[in-house]
Formats: C-alpha cells, sequence, structure tokens
C-alpha cells in the first residue's frame, strides 16, 4: 500500500501520476531503502521538511543506477498529489534551493504549459549554485540554468519530460502575454531613457561584448517577429484568394449544370407523377379524375386487366374448354387450353363429318 497512487489523486496527462517516471527507475526507488523508511506517509508539508534537508539533486548515480533522494522526494509528490498553491509555495520558496528545485521539477511533470512557463521563468533571475549528482559524479549547476534545462530539454535528471509548447506558440495563441522580460530590463530602460536599444547601442560602441550579444539577440528577436508576422499576413491573403477561385468554380459548375439538374428533377417529378397515377392519385394527392386521354388510357388498362382476370377465373371454374370471344388464338402451344385440340383443313369439311356420322350410327347432316 506504500507505492499506491492516492485515490483522490486525478490522472496528469491521461494517465496515473506515477507513470510519469519510467517503470525500472520507479521500481528502484521503491526499493531503495531512504524510500522505504524516510518516505512512508510523508504529508506536502513533511516532504517540503525532507527537501529542505537535500544536499543535492539528480536522477540515478552508481553503477546498480540508484535513485537519488531528490528522485524519491519526486516520486512521493507524484504519488500525493499536492494541491497547486503548495507547489508554487515550492517554487516561491527563496531560503531553501533545493525546495525550489524540486517544485520547479514536480511543476514540469505535471503542470499546463502557460502555468509551467509563468512559475518558472523567474527563476533566470536565481543564480545561486546548485549541486548536481550524475551517473559518473559531480557537478555544479545554476538555478537558472535548471530553469532553462526545463524549459527547453525533453530530459531531466534521467527522466523523459512531457511535451512543452515553445513560448512564442502560447504567445501566439494568447495564453502568455508578451516575451519574458529580464529582471534587469527596468533598469536599462531606466539609463537609456526609456529606450533599451539605444542603451544597448552606446554600450556596444564602447566596446561592451555583453551589450553586443543582447543589441543582437534583440534585433533578431525583431526580425523573426516581423517575418512571422509577414508570413500570417501573405497566409490571410492566400486563404482570401482561395476562398475566391473556390466561389468563382462553383459559380461557372453551376451556370454550366444548373440546366441538366433542373432537367433531371423534372424527369423526376415525371417518375413520380407516374406512380401517383397508377396508384390512382394526382400529383397534388388528390383523387384522380379520367378526364384526359392519358387518364382513359390507364382506365382501359384497367378494364382490360380486370376483364383477363375474370376470364382466368371462368377458365378454372368451367374447365379448360372455356375459351372467351375476345381472346384470339393462343401464340404459343404452352398458351393453348389442355383438351382443346387445333382443328385441321379436312376436318372442317361436311363429307369428313358425315363420315364421322355414319360410324357411329347417325343420319348424315342436312344440307
Amino acid at each position: 500500500m506504500a507505492n499506491v497512487t492516492d485515490p483522490l489523486a486525478r490522472a496528469v496527462h491521461g494517465t496515473n501520476p506515477q507513470n510519469l517516471i519510467e517503470y525500472i527507475t520507479r521500481q528502484k526507488i521503491y526499493d531503495s531503502l531512504y524510500w522505504k523508511e524516510e518516505c512512508f506517509g510523508l504529508s506536502a508539508s513533511e516532504v517540503a521538511t525532507k527537501a529542505a534537508e537535500l544536499k543535492t539533486i539528480g536522477g540515478t548515480f552508481g553503477g546498480n543506477n540508484k535513485p537519488t533522494r531528490f528522485l524519491c522526494l519526486a516520486l512521493k509528490l507524484l504519488q500525493i498529489q499536492p494541491e497547486e498553491g503548495i507547489v508554487e509555495e515550492f517554487i516561491q520558496n527563496e531560503d531553501f534551493k533545493y525546495v525550489r528545485a524540486l517544485g520547479a521539477f514536480y511543476l514540469r511533470l505535471t503542470g499546463r504549459p502557460a502555468e509551467i512557463f509563468e512559475l518558472i521563468e523567474p527563476l533566470y533571475n536565481d543564480f545561486r549554485k546548485v549541486r548536481f549528482r550524475e551517473s559518473t559524479g559531480w557537478r555544479i549547476t545554476y538555478m537558472d540554468e535548471l530553469a532553462h534545462e526545463l524549459l527547453t530539454s525533453e530530459r531531466y535528471c534521467g527522466i523523459a519530460l512531457p511535451h512543452l509548447p515553445k513560448r512564442e506558440v502560447l504567445v501566439n495563441s494568447g495564453y502568455l502575454d508578451g516575451e519574458r522580460r529580464s529582471a534587469l530590463m527596468p533598469l536599462i530602460e531606466e539609463k537609456a531613457g526609456g529606450d533599451a536599444e539605444l542603451f544597448l547601442e552606446k554600450l556596444a560602441e564602447n566596446g561592451n561584448e555583453v551589450a553586443k550579444i543582447a543589441l543582437e539577440e534583440r534585433r533578431k528577436r525583431k526580425r523573426e517577429i516581423m517575418e512571422k508576422e509577414q508570413k500570417l499576413q501573405e497566409q490571410i491573403r492566400e486563404d482570401a484568394r482561395e476562398r475566391e477561385r473556390d466561389s468563382r468554380h462553383n459559380r461557372d459548375r453551376y451556370g454550366r449544370e444548373g440546366s441538366r439538374r433542373y432537367d433531371d428533377r423534372d424527369r423526376y417529378d415525371d417518375n413520380r407523377r407516374g406512380d401517383d397515377y397508377d396508384r390512382g392519385y394526382d400529383r397534388h394527392g388528390d383523387e384522380r379524375d379520367y378526364t384526359d386521354e392519358r387518364d382513359r388510357d390507364y382506365r382501359d388498362n384497367d378494364d382490360r386487366h380486370n376483364r383477363d382476370h375474370k376470364d382466368k377465373k371462368s377458365e378454372k371454374k368451367y374447365g379448360s374448354l372455356f375459351k372467351s370471344n375476345h381472346q384470339g388464338k393462343p401464340k404459343s402451344s404452352r398458351d393453348e387450353p389442355r383438351g382443346v385440340k387445333e382443328q385441321t383443313e379436312e376436318e372442317n369439311t361436311e363429307d369428313y363429318w358425315n363420315d364421322q356420322r355414319a360410324k357411329l350410327g347417325l343420319k348424315p347432316l342436312e344440307k
């Protein structure tokens, strides 16, 4: 139960907060003595107390890749998920630099992009030294370098950091207000009488290398902003031209195909009107009035159909010898009634029938 995430913790980036640290590293933390002895049942305030006792930051070290205490406390914060106000207090703590570093690392893993830039960028003004323990030894870094790596790198302390959009994208989207201002910018503007670029030009003319670099960076940013604005305006104009071409193409297309489309519609109406006539109704859904020649044709067809139906019923009732007067000679042997044999010309003569009657002992036919 000591390794289970708080049931009240919400998902971060669509997953369990502890999954932000890789599985193998997480298992090494669970197996470490510091986790078992010092991190059991800690609250957010107790984590801050433990962070104040830290002497270094880092990921894993040694041949067995043992986790540092800094990484163990970061996993504990992921497990208990403190409130946002507590994390801000961690970052704004100026008395204990390792507490600030722990809060910044946790925010980089779980925070929103705009919130990350707003809370971590002030660390650029913190130049205190920080000991960093690597897998091969020790090195000295600074808080401003830590902030820069958190905002620009994809990994820190051996942990993969979630994707962070560039600051320019957030500014263009309206999530951040303008470019980041250095803590020295108010002083520079005061010295220059409100024009920082003019002040930097004067320093650069006097041979100040730092002023030359700052002036070049400032002009580079201006050129990039102007190029992006020009590209944006060109894209807007291109979209307008594309919409105009599409609308012109649609007008031409409808002009060419309009008559054909209406002809198809009329043909469809005629077919539908014919179906209505077959059912005995006109195009408006009212009962049909047999007045015109077309209606009379339909009526004749219906009468003929009824007459044929009556003949079939009579033939079925009185036998195959029944033959209607209006029916012509069967067109084929298949249509010929059963039991009726076609008569030859010889059988139609009077002598033939007299011979037949004589065979039966009957009198010949009277002439």
